[in-house]
């Protein structure tokens, strides 16, 4: 049977054919669609009262009739006025931009009006009221009550949306089923979800609206919590992957090529990493870690486990650019062994049928590239894990296309990151994490400065001092060139580089680095700033990731503005990786208020976690890993920033549920396991469970 939600709007009686249209334009096409849209608040409305009884600053709502209105021209649409008299009083009601007000309200017609009451020489005034024209038989407002307040267009305002609901919230609300036990609501305080819909959408009180509220937000992460808890048994029960073998002399002869020793937290990721491998189930482990904590060396030794027991190993990186600098720190590292290492991007495999077919056939031994290495045209021998750079750019479609190459690799997934704990909780409950909380010996914390931009000369002397003492810079601006840009005082790559060399830095040797060079040109361009050919380097964020030139001692971030706190602890994290003292000035005159908190955090908090969780709370879950192109599920209710206590209460229950029915199998709940597959089957590769 088909789901009475998922009937047509166009089916609903009284909506009518224009305004079925109107909602459709909103994206709203079936009853499910229109009952999730939720208001964005509520507005108290009072009961009808005279006009001589209305308080200052308080929201009334009287009647009474027009006598007498006024249009006053003016350069911003001018502004139409009214005289509202009842019994007891008279009303003075202005509308700003309100031409079009002639002509609807006249002397001698009866309206009622909503709006907060000011009072100008004793005389009560509403400015941009609510109103609507009555006559003798319109009921009065009689009781104080709650009115939601929808997301609204011109054509479809907020009253509109709320006469909609008026028609068909009980009928919607009545086809719903419940998805839990009367045991699990009880212990949770959590009202039915019939009941839910109703008062989210007409609450009498506010506590109304917060039980409403807060059973769907129960039910939002309830089912996130148990499509991920699903997901990841899927993965733990059906995948299995090559099972390898570790011994002491194999873990002795493997870190004795690094060279140094592996901080405590490197090793405890490193065993963590090894267990899974040895479990014969495809490890699926997040590998999280502030910049410069080490977390490719602990990939690395991933990846010579598996190398060691014959199995193949893949790199995956979000860019060309990162993807090369794998390559090349790889290669180095390496160069003494006999493991060898190719690099597979659109440009390289072009034509490389030899390259192919050295991998097909196992003699490359780790793969690196970016997603052209798991297309159609590549082929491996034994592929035994895939190492991927940034985990938001790497999800179910990819795996699936191992998956028909009859591959199930191990995955581990290495961020630079850090995740917020609110997101670990939920977006990757399908994940077993490991964290690198420590950094390596000699690593120093980057003494970070905010200059206004009349300050940028000290900015400058500052490079110029450290180049003296035989250092090198980094100056990162947010685009290559002036075209598409709105602000004036936005710096461009090109226009900055120049007035650079003729100007400030001109006794400095300075490179130009950005995105659209070609591969060849930025690989030149930094074996000669690594081997100390230039002093500064001036780019776009193609640098935010994967660069590591130990001399560096100063990123200089022009219109810092420009950039998330995500982004600014990235760029901050590639000088610092040397012994001297490193420093990071953000060059800003912070034309927000957002942007100068963002200013003040990145100065005070060098900790990768805490700017995580400070730019979860300004940007919202939802914008976090870049939104769109994350593919993870959103949320509509839940704010994830505020219900941490309500997310872990969901783990546990979701637990519980999935110890009892694994697949949701039984028929109690078979409504939840299709809601599950309905809204987050394809992010979280379950849709084949329905």
């Amino acid at each position: 049977m088909s789901d009475p939600l998922d009937q047509s709007i166009d089916h609903i009686k009284g909506i009518g054919v224009a305004r079925a249209t109107r909602l459709r334009e909103m994206g709203l096409t079936k009853v499910r669609d229109l009952i999730e849209y939720f208001p964005r608040r509520y507005q108290f409305e009072a009961e009808e009262m005279p006009i001589a009884d209305l308080q200052a600053d308080q929201i009334h709502t009287v009647r009474g009739e027009i006598s007498a209105c006024d249009y006053l021209r003016g350069a911003r649409g001018g502004r139409f006025e009214a005289t509202l008299t009842d019994d007891t009083d008279s009303l003075s009601l202005v509308w700003f931009n309100a031409s079009w007000l002639r002509g609807k309200i006249t002397p001698g017609m009866k309206i009622r009006v909503r709006g907060k009451v000011k009072f100008f020489r004793n005389l009560p005034q509403m400015a941009n009221p609510n109103w609507q024209a009555i006559d003798d038989e319109t009921p009065m407002v009689e009781e104080s009550k709650l009115r939601p307040i929808y997301p609204a267009t011109a054509d479809m305002p907020s009253a509109t949306i709320e006469k909609v609901f008026e028609k068909i919230i009980d009928d919607a609300a009545g086809q719903m089923s419940e998805w839990f036990e009367p045991s699990l609501r009880e212990k949770n305080r959590l009202i039915s979800r019939p009941e839910a819909y109703k008062k989210i959408h007409h609450p009498a009180t506010y506590a109304d609206a917060y039980s409403a509220h807060r059973r769907l937000v129960y039910d939002e992460l309830m089912l996130l919590q148990l499509g991920l808890g699903m997901a990841r048994r899927k993965r733990g029960d059906r995948l299995s992957a090559p099972v390898v073998r570790v011994d002491k002399l194999l873990d002795e002869r493997i870190r004795k090529r690094f060279g140094f020793e592996l901080t405590n937290a490197q090793r405890r990721c490193a065993f963590d990493i090894v267990r899974d491998m040895q479990s014969g189930n495809a490890m699926n482990r997040l590998l999280q870690g502030d910049v410069g904590s080490g977390k490719t060396a602990v990939a690395l030794y991933a990846m010579l486990v598996a190398i060691a027991n014959k199995l193949q190993a893949a790199i995956l990186a979000p860019t060309e650019v990162l993807a090369e600098q794998h390559f090349l720190n790889i290669s180095r590292f390496l160069a003494s062994s006999g493991v060898n290492v190719a690099l597979f991007t659109q440009r390289t495999k072009k034509g490389n049928v030899a390259l192919r077919e050295m991998l097909a056939e196992g003699q490359v031994h780790i793969a690196v590239g970016t997603q052209a290495l798991i297309q159609g045209d590549i082929d491996f021998a034994n592929l035994g894990i895939v190492v991927v750079d940034e985990q938001h750019r790497f999800g179910v479609r990819q795996r699936a296309t191992l998956k028909e190459k009859g591959l199930s690799p191990h995955y581990l997934v290495m961020t630079a990151t850090p995740i917020p704990r609110t997101l670990a909780l939920s977006f990757f409950a399908d994940f077993d994490v490991s964290t690198i909380n420590e950094l390596p010996p000699g690593r120093q914390v980057i003494e970070t400065t905010w200059l206004r931009r009349d300050q940028a000369a000290k900015a400058y002397d500052l490079v110029k001092r450290e180049v003296k003492l035989g250092r090198q810079a980094y100056i990162v601006v947010p685009k290559i060139d002036d075209t598409g840009l709105q602000e004036a005082d936005v710096a461009s790559l090109d226009k900055l580089f120049e007035t650079l060399s003729s100007g400030p830095l001109r006794s400095l040797r300075l490179l130009k680095l950005h995105g659209r060079m070609s591969s060849e040109e930025k690989k030149e361009i930094m074996r000669a700033f690594r081997d100390r050919e230039a002093d500064v380097l001036v780019a776009t964020t193609v640098i935010e990731v994967g660069v590591d030139v130990p001399n560096a001692t100063i990123m200089l971030i022009e219109s810092a503005e420009s950039f998330g706190l995500a982004q600014l602890h990235q760029l901050r994290g590639r000088v610092g990786r040397g012994s001297d003292q490193s420093y990071c000035v953000l060059l800003s005159d912070a034309p927000t208020q957002d942007a100068a908190d963002r200013m003040r955090t990145m100065v005070e908090t060098s900790d990768g976690f805490e700017l995580a969780e400070a730019d979860l709370k300004m940007r919202g879950p939802g914008d976090f890993f870049g939104t769109r192109q994350s593919g993870l599920p959103q949320l509509k209710v839940a704010d994830l920033t505020q219900e941490l206590e309500m997310l872990k209460v969901c783990r546990d229950d979701a637990q519980a549920i999935l110890k009892e029915d694994p697949d949701l199998a039984m028929e109690k709940h078979r409504a939840l396991r299709d809601e599950i597959v309905r809204r987050f089957g394809e992010q979280l590769g379950l849709a084949q469970i329905g």
